[in-house]
């Protein structure tokens, strides 16, 4: 008989640990939460995640499954895991998943967003999520440049030099900025296949750079043409990030 396989969704606050996959000697999210699964399975159970979020992202609806030899209702995984768990991290939903499901393999798209607080003073209680830049920013720039970045592309020059990916063309369906008033919040958001180590916070940079004049538009198209990471702006800290969904057929 087959082991029956599980489809978990994730929120976390990044800001505590070295980001989704084990570390030997850091606290990761990955960790906490095989620990967790492991003592109410009562036998090691490993877990894998739709992809692994650097230290510092966060998530709101990360994706991981796992087998489970001993059977435990749906609803006792979830409580029973979220009174193990830290409280920066929670498990959202647990369901059965199809046969072949793989949380990393079958999905479509993810979908991320970059928080940037555009107060004066940065109010301490959201300074966790959102990344301060009081700078003044050209709107228009910086639809026009994130516009560049739709389509499909050798994103190279986007890359951490630590990436290890060994392909590094990627479709990218959404590319926008949006304008949250009531937070005084600007928000990039882009959705693609996939994306490369601190790809979008390479962007990120690389596009307020453009916003404030530092580089013209067009800049963006040179980057993706020579796949040249020098040429890019600066890597946004990793606070602003947020993994916001990830969608399967």
């Amino acid at each position: 008989m087959a082991v029956p396989l599980y489809k978990m969704l994730l929120a976390y606050d990044g800001t505590e640990y070295r980001g989704w996959q084990i570390q030997p000697a850091d606290e990761t999210i990955q960790g906490h939460v095989e620990r967790a699964l492991s003592t109410l399975a009562k036998m090691p159970v490993p877990v894998v995640a739709s992809g692994r979020t650097d230290a510092g992202v966060h998530a709101r609806a990360q994706v991981a499954h796992f087998e489970l030899a001993r059977p435990i209702p749906r609803d006792g995984l979830r409580s029973g895991m979220n009174a193990i768990l830290p409280r920066d991290i929670r498990v959202r939903e647990v369901e059965e998943a199809p046969e072949g499901f793989h949380a990393r393999y079958s999905a479509r798209s993810k979908t991320y967003a970059y928080r940037l607080d555009r107060s004066k003073i940065a109010l301490p209680f959201r300074s966790r999520f959102v990344s301060h830049y009081p700078h003044p920013l050209s709107r228009t720039a910086l639809d026009e440049a994130a516009a560049l970045f739709e389509g499909t592309h050798d994103f190279a020059g986007f890359r951490a030099s630590s990436c290890a990916a060994r392909t590094t063309t990627r479709q990218v369906f959404s590319s926008r900025f949006t304008f949250e008033e009531d937070a005084n919040e600007l928000v990039y958001e882009v959705t693609a296949t996939g994306f490369l180590h601190h790809m979008i916070r390479n962007m990120v940079g690389t596009l307020l750079e453009v916003g404030r004049g530092k580089r013209p538009v067009i800049s963006i198209r040179a980057i993706l043409s020579s796949g040249d990471r020098t040429q890019a702006g600066p890597t946004a800290e990793a606070k602003g990030l947020h993994l916001l969904r990830v969608d399967y057929p």
